[in-house]
């Protein structure tokens, strides 16, 4: 599945495994994919959710505040 991403979504995801952000407890945030992969954020946003349809990632449900 990997081998058949091109273009962005390919630098993107190498970004995301370069920096860790492959486990649910090493989520990091969109700005450091950026940075990385030296792309524009909106890019970096289509290619990520590319990226969750394609089911090669998953986003990482953070806790809701109920107080």
């Amino acid at each position: 599945m990997v081998e058949e991403l091109s273009g962005n979504m390919k630098k993107v995801y190498d970004v995301m495994v370069k920096i860790g952000a492959t486990g649910e407890g090493k989520a990091n945030g969109m700005e450091d994919i950026v940075r990385g992969a030296k792309i524009p954020k909106g890019a970096v946003a289509n290619s990520i959710n590319e990226l969750m349809r394609k089911k090669v990632v998953e986003r990482k449900k953070r806790p809701q505040n109920t107080a």
